[in-house]
Order: C-alpha cells, then structure tokens, then sequence
C-alpha cells in the first residue's frame, strides 16, 4: 500500500502502488493532450479532483483502492481525444447529479448547467410548481425519465466546458461562422 494526494481533496488516499500507477499514466496522458490549451492545467485539476472524488466513494465502502476499483472509475471517464485532449463524454443539456442531491439531482444539474445558486434553482421550482396547477410537477417527473445521471458537480462542469471547447474550436461551424 502506497498514499496518493489529488487536487481537491485534503488529505491522501490508501492505494495499492499498481492502482496509483494506473491513475499517475491517465494524468499524464490527460496533462500531455492538453499541454497546448490555454485551460489545460484547470481541465487536469478538473479531472483530478472528479476521480478523487470517485476513490472517495470507493473508500466508504472499503479501506483498500486496488487496480480493479480505479480501472472501474477510469473507464467511468472514457477515453480521451488525444487530439483534442477531451474526453469524449458529451454534456447533456439536463442531468441529475447524485452529489449533493435533496430528491433527484435535477435541480442541482440545472443550477450547475445555468451557473445560478441551487436554493435559488429549488425555490423556483417549487413555486413555479404551486403557481403552474402542478404541471411544472409533470414536467419534472418526465425529466426524471430522460435526464441521465452524473455522480459529480465537477464531471458536469467539465462536460460542459469540453462542449464549449469543441463548439468554439478553429475548424468547428460555430467557431468559423457557417
């Protein structure tokens, strides 16, 4: 057993040296397909602190991280676009995230994708939900049905920063204007 830091969280984690290496090779193949982006440092904390987060909740159910808990969660983050050095995990427009979560998450993946304060999301939903006859309810409970589930804020958010990237990329029809 061997101790690991990550950005984003305080202290180390207890893990097996094989599974350190496996998370030591990904950050380094994530820190080399972005080494030309102006974010890429932020995208490797990013990155970082969400499988931190992941072995977080391995060890809640455990005290030992072997090699077969972190190939789990790095397959979890998918393989990256060397080229563009992104993973290749589209954004959805609404998700329910499980971190954080008071009912299902959906508020607080609205909040995440509108950058606004999630009490502020959760007061209009449920005043909207008063003052629509509780069709806003319906539409809620239909959202449940479609709107995939993330376990993070943070894979959210660099989801979405990773879409933003690919839209505004040089070659894209966003970016050149077509």
């Amino acid at each position: 057993m061997t101790d690991l830091s990550l950005a984003g969280h305080a202290g180390a984690f207890s893990i097996t040296s094989e599974a350190k290496q496996l998370i030591l090779d990904y950050l380094a193949g994530v820190r080399e397909s972005t080494s030309a982006d102006a974010d890429g440092d932020e995208t490797v904390r990013d990155i970082e602190t969400a499988i931190g987060d992941r072995l977080y909740a391995v060890l809640s159910g455990g005290d030992e991280i072997d090699e077969a808990a972190v190939a789990g969660i790095l397959d979890e983050f998918g393989p990256l676009d060397m080229q563009n050095g992104v993973s290749h995990r589209k954004a959805p427009l609404l998700c329910r995230i499980e971190e954080g979560k008071q009912i299902s998450g959906l508020c607080l993946g609205i909040a995440t994708r509108t950058d606004l304060r999630v009490d502020w999301v959760r007061s209009i939903a449920v005043i909207l939900g008063l003052f629509t006859g509780g069709l806003l309810v319906i539409a809620y409970l239909v959202a449940l049905l479609f709107a995939p589930r993330l376990r993070t804020v943070a894979e959210y958010q660099h989801a979405i920063r990773v879409g933003k990237r690919s839209r505004n990329a040089p070659g894209s029809s966003l970016a050149s204007g077509r």
